[in-house]
């Protein structure tokens, strides 16, 4: 007889369903926490003229995602046409081959469609990483993966068409020796492995929406070709003099040469104030700070720029972020001098935590007060505040420094969190936004020597960077505290990785890498190379490190995939945003991608950037900013 659907309403395990028999999804049966059921309102039950359920079926049709986002409608200051095509322009390199693989996603037969999820971020459920595009949802547990995970699936467990008996036995064999290294990956039901035909093809996207958006995109950049054909600019008379960019025409940058292994300024005639040393290691006692150690030889290349708050415009800055430069500004202490040990001690005191030790990464719980009564008596290892405050609950639980930081930070267009530069910024109000910060850095005074684990542990990040020091506790001997940054340029990241795992077997598997290295050591934040262990770097593969002393009032800006370490030589109260600036989405894509890979073999870091799914509400965002100007202006 006929099937009558009937769409899942609930959760898999509720009582509507409790009678029923049918495959219930993986979220539901495990009960993970902060995970929604995967089959509700995009499974329908078909039953037959007895009510019993006889099969299933899913949405095959989708709605547009504009008319239904609620996008912000201010910024830190107008959001004019040459910022929107600015950001569009941005988006449409980065995106649209994405979204041209899609549309032919799309094409394929049984495509599944579901509502953009808006309560938690979609991920891959094998390697964590955002999902966005292309994307394949088992039909009978709910998992979803990535278009790289599916193609790993079909090669585990569909064979090549006319494959012989060797070949097969030699498919299996994979399949188990996958299965051992990650039980997780091709688990199904409890009773069942993943095969590639119970995945079905799977969209978060209206047909008609999309087209619109890849026709535009494509329009704007054949526009923008055409442009650039025609027109060629001239350089400037800095960039003339300085081989092209921005790096050496502000005020300030420092430079070095070396006149009989001594570094010496260059900046203007500025003295280095014991911010570069040497390449032989060797310093005068002035140059470096009390405290700070004899220290390890810091490369003499120009790899940083340091900047009197107010010395760099928006686009001077935005020059540097695109070469990969570090910024330092100094000068910021009269904004964020409130924000004192007593001023958390009085406020918040009673706020439960947890410290860690930096050492052993074991957490206690404890209140904000105990570990603020720390600072000015503190001995023994190094401890920090955890997780206060709460991710994604900065704003409501210390209002004042999110009103302060808002107000005072930086290049506010592209750190703030409404700033007209940060992409972030167009993230609707109805969507379960990326964790950009602000958090806390907290931390006792640690060491650098042989042995230590630093403040926080040699890692980089996805996206773009800022690291504010609010308050540094003087050092013991009375001079102004201060944390030590260690710095490396991004070309190096790959040789520092290859000593790290040449190290793997010995002192470093108790840091969280693991003995078979399985993990990317600098990706997985799990080493700080103690002063020993950089000089080794420096011998063994000629990379140093270049060492920054951050003090209150300090700002560092970090572009993404600059890998960087921190160590406390006092006690310190620091403030960290991230944000994604239009100038490096390639760096950041390349950097995701990495994390993959990582991920594939044993997830154990979430994606929570989502970068395309960013890149395209800041698409959608924009053209709703240029569509009400256009009705304004009539």
């Amino acid at each position: 007889g006929p099937l009558h659907p009937e769409l899942q309403l609930a959760r898999c395990m509720s009582n509507r369903y409790k009678a029923e028999q049918f495959p219930r999804c993986v979220a539901c049966t495990r009960r993970w926490a902060g995970d929604t059921c995967r089959f509700q309102g995009i499974r329908f039950f078909l039953k037959d003229t007895r009510g019993a359920i006889v099969g299933a079926s899913f949405v095959e049709n989708q709605k547009p995602d504009g008319p239904n986002m609620r996008f912000p409608t201010r910024w830190n200051k107008p959001l004019d046409r040459a910022t929107i095509e600015r950001v569009k322009r941005t988006v449409a390199k980065a995106l649209l081959p994405a979204l041209k693989a899609e549309l032919a996603h799309l094409d394929k037969s049984g495509v599944i469609c579901r509502p953009r999820d808006s309560d938690v971020r979609a991920t891959c459920d094998t390697c964590m990483t955002s999902i966005f595009s292309a994307s394949w949802l088992c039909r009978l547990c709910g998992r979803e993966a990535c278009a790289d995970c599916y193609k790993t699936v079909r090669e585990l467990t569909e064979p090549r068409p006319g494959a012989g008996d060797a070949e097969i036995a030699a498919q299996q064999a994979r399949r188990e020796a996958h299965a051992h290294a990650n039980p997780f990956f091709l688990s199904c039901t409890r009773r069942s492995e993943h095969n590639a035909q119970d995945f079905s093809p799977t969209s978060r996207f209206h047909r008609p929406e999309l087209a619109q958006v890849i026709k535009a995109m494509e329009a704007l950049l054949a526009g923008e070709q055409k442009v650039g054909q025609c027109v060629r600019k001239a350089p400037s008379d800095a960039e003339e003099r300085h081989g092209g960019g921005l790096l050496e025409s502000p005020a300030r940058v420092y430079s070095s040469v070396f006149a009989n292994g001594a570094a010496v300024s260059t900046a203007q005639g500025v003295p280095l104030t014991g911010q570069l040393m040497s390449s032989g290691g060797e310093t005068s006692p002035a140059e470096i700070p009390a405290g700070s150690g004899s220290g390890t030889p810091i490369l003499p290349c120009r790899i940083r720029a340091d900047f009197h708050a107010g010395e760099l415009s928006d686009t001077q800055f935005a020059d540097l972020l695109k070469k990969g430069k570090p910024v330092i500004v100094t000068g910021l202490e009269s904004r964020f001098e409130s924000f004192t040990p007593d001023w958390f001690k009085d406020r918040y005191g009673s706020t439960p935590c947890s410290i860690v030790n930096t050492q052993t990464e074991i957490a206690q719980k404890d209140t904000v007060h105990a570990f603020f009564a720390s600072f000015g008596k503190h001995t023994g290892p190094g401890m920090k505040l955890k997780d206060w405050p709460p991710p994604g609950g900065f704003r409501n639980a210390v209002p004042e420094l999110w009103d302060a930081l808002q107000k005072e930070m930086p290049f506010g267009s592209f750190c703030r969190r409404d700033g007209v530069l940060n992409l972030a910024s167009h993230f609707p109000a109805n969507m379960l936004s990326p964790e950009l910060g602000p958090r806390m850095y907290c931390a006792t005074e640690t060491f650098t020597g042989a042995g230590s684990h630093g403040s926080t542990r040699l890692h980089l990040d996805t996206a773009d960077g800022v690291n504010i020091m609010l308050y540094a506790e003087p050092c013991a001997d009375q001079t102004p505290g201060f944390a030590v940054w260690d710095l490396y340029r991004a070309e190096d990241t790959s040789k520092i990785r290859k000593f790290l795992r040449s190290r793997q077997d010995d002192d470093l598997t108790t840091g969280g890498v693991g003995a078979a290295g399985a993990h990317d050591p600098i990706l997985a934040g799990a080493v700080y190379l103690d002063d020993e262990m950089r000089e080794e770097l420096a011998e063994e593969y000629g990379v140093r490190s270049h060492r920054v002393y951050q003090r209150a009032g300090d700002a560092v800006f970090i572009p993404a995939g600059v890998a960087h370490q921190v160590a406390n030589r006092a006690n310190c109260i620091k403030v960290a945003i991230d944000f994604v600036s239009p100038e490096n989405i390639a760096r950041c894509e390349q950097l995701m991608d990495e994390f993959r890979e990582q991920n594939q073999s044993m997830a154990w870091r979430e994606d929570s950037l989502q970068l395309q799914t960013m890149m395209w509400f800041a698409w959608l965002s924009c053209t709703k900013q240029e569509a009400e100007r256009d009705v304004e202006r009539g």
